[in-house]
């Protein structure tokens, strides 16, 4: 043999010619929709609710939206439907023609009513519009609006609250105008007085009121205040996210036991949303259990704003109990809400320790509490 390496053999297919690819249209994937005939879908037509903050009657920056607000729609049928309002503060309505119990599945005119809770008012003057719906093929439920609600706008009326202790005599009150209010406690010491903005005496105390009902402690004392630093705790700066976190001792310049901070719209809850006063933090009762803020250092807590975190714990009783040193200097209480805030006025001057506890155990929201805090306890 005379060649001692196998021969290799490279072996090339030519490629099999099978002509030109077919000619397809775009079309396939990025062709017109044929409008001809239904959609058979659906689609929402909502009414938006809002926080009227600063009660202008618009809805405009620094407002908010408005959670767990009662909606109807009267049908042309003259049926009724009901919606609240979600955290987006939408109170939604089903609008087709093929699904089965859609809201507004017919043309004609739909009233759409928005119900304040008790305590509050419209300021946009709309709380009912009335909208024709007419029927369009193609649309998503094949049945549109007119024109869409127009946003609606609430604000609290504007009350002070108090208890009077013991004594059945009139709480007589000025107004910023110089106008004289008398009220007759009732039967559990309770009193309320419908106020404008501005500076009040009620007694011999002074309080600011804005735009949003306050609460009077029962007694007030010539204690000597604080000097120190005034300090808002608004919890925004607090965490990252839309997470939760405990309240950490020396936020504040103060310690805390059992307050837990989160963002307004961890847990969805109506009272969270519609409790906090700024930015999208709050904190509340762990678990709803009892509360304090607390130094060794006394300072002076000024006020703050408080709710309660759902509807269905409407009137909760928060009382909030303060001690200077072992000795209980302050006992009050006032109901809470889960559709606004009320703000405490305070005013309780070098104590060492606050204590909040609600009735039923259900969870208190607060956001925005004010302090005076000694360098000391800084």
């Amino acid at each position: 043999m005379l060649f001692s390496r196998a021969l290799r053999v490279l072996i090339v297919m030519a490629p099999v010619l099978l002509g030109p690819l077919p000619a397809i249209s775009q079309d396939i994937y990025y062709g017109s929709r044929d409008w001809n005939g239904p959609n058979n879908g659906s689609m929402n037509i909502s009414s938006f609710v809002f926080r009227d903050i600063n009660a202008n009657g618009t809805y405009d920056l620094g407002d908010r939206v408005f959670v767990d607000i009662a909606v109807e729609l009267l049908m042309p049928s003259g049926r009724f439907a009901m919606a609240r309002t979600n955290v987006g503060g939408y109170a939604n309505f089903n609008a087709s023609l093929a699904v089965a119990g859609a809201e507004i599945a017919e043309a004609g005119p739909y009233s759409f009513r928005v119900m304040p809770p008790p305590g509050w008012t419209i300021t946009t003057g709309n709380g009912e519009q009335t909208i024709p719906m007419s029927i369009l093929e193609g649309a998503p439920g094949d049945i549109v609006a007119a024109s869409l609600p127009q946003p609606v706008g609430l604000v609290p009326d504007i009350e002070i609250r108090g208890r009077s202790g013991a004594s059945s005599e009139a709480i007589v009150a000025a107004g910023p105008n110089g106008e004289a209010v008398r009220v007759q406690p009732d039967k559990h010491d309770n009193y309320s007085m419908t106020a404008t903005p501005g500076g009040w005496t009620v007694g011999a105390r002074e309080v600011e009121v804005g735009l949003m009902p306050v609460a009077l402690p029962q007694d007030w004392t010539d204690e000597t205040g604080t000097e120190g630093e005034a300090v808002t705790v608004g919890f925004d700066d607090l965490i990252v996210g839309d997470q939760l976190l405990k309240v950490p001792n020396g936020y504040g310049g103060l310690r805390w036991e059992n307050w837990v901070a989160t963002h307004g719209r961890f847990y969805e809850g109506e009272g969270y949303i519609n409790n906090t006063v700024s930015g999208e933090f709050v904190a509340y009762t762990s678990s709803g259990h009892p509360t304090a803020t607390f130094s060794d250092t006394p300072f002076d807590f000024v006020g703050g704003n408080f709710g309660v975190a759902w509807s269905s714990a409407e009137g909760e009783t928060l009382r909030i109990r303060a001690w200077r040193g072992d000795t209980l200097v302050h006992d009050d209480q006032f109901a809470l809400s889960a559709y606004g805030p009320v703000y405490f006025a305070a005013d309780y001057k070098s104590i060492t320790r606050v204590e909040f506890a609600t009735a039923h155990y259900w969870q208190a929201v607060a956001d925005d509490l004010e302090f005076v805090v000694s360098a000391a306890g800084r």
